[in-house]
């Protein structure tokens, strides 16, 4: 049984935006008895404006590309200057999101506040990967930019930028060249 699989952006399901004002290209997602439990999408913000309510979800935005955007929420704000800077707020708090010079494009990772939690890191080449899935709810790498994967198995992958590589096992090597984002979702204790 193959430990990892990838998926490239053509496979991804193009979905209109709650706010009715863009679309979004959803990677995973997982829904039980409850409701929506996680999703991870990207997305381009051509303009700007106020984001979708999501009550009850915890996002992490991660910048892709583009030369930023302030998000202005209630009480606070925070600014993406620059590819793979990170945000992290609430789903149910006001945002309203600002662009600095034009169109960025985002990954967006929303879990349940309630019982789940997400953990998102940077990987710039070159870096030693060790991914281990466990019991997460999803395990995975979002590859940002045109990329190379050795593995420790001697297979040498090229992937392209915008693929996500979904681990249901176990994921060791060395990432060569590009960059990406390593995703754990998991339940909160």
């Amino acid at each position: 049984m193959a430990k990892w699989i990838l998926l490239k952006q053509d496979q991804y399901t193009r979905m209109p935006w709650k706010n009715g004002l863009g679309e979004t290209l959803e990677i995973q997602h997982a829904k039980d008895e409850h409701g929506l439990r996680f999703r991870i999408s990207q997305a381009a913000v051509v303009e700007d404006g106020p984001f979708s309510n999501f009550e009850g979800l915890h996002r992490t935005l991660v910048l892709l590309s583009g030369q930023g955007m302030t998000l202005k929420h209630n009480n606070f704000e925070q600014t993406l200057t620059k590819p793979l800077d990170i945000a992290c707020f609430s789903g149910g708090e006001a945002t309203f999101a600002s662009l600095i010079e034009g169109p960025i494009e985002d990954l967006n990772i929303m879990v349940r506040e309630v019982d789940t939690s997400a953990y998102a890191k940077t990987l710039h080449a070159p870096c030693q990967l060790s991914i281990t899935a466990h019991d997460d709810l999803f395990t995975g790498i979002y590859i940002c930019e045109d990329s190379v994967l050795n593995l420790s198995d001697n297979t040498h992958i090229t992937i392209k930028a915008n693929s996500m590589i979904v681990v249901s096992d176990a994921l060791t090597g060395m990432l060569t060249q590009g960059s990406g984002i390593a995703i754990n979702i998991m339940t909160r204790n």
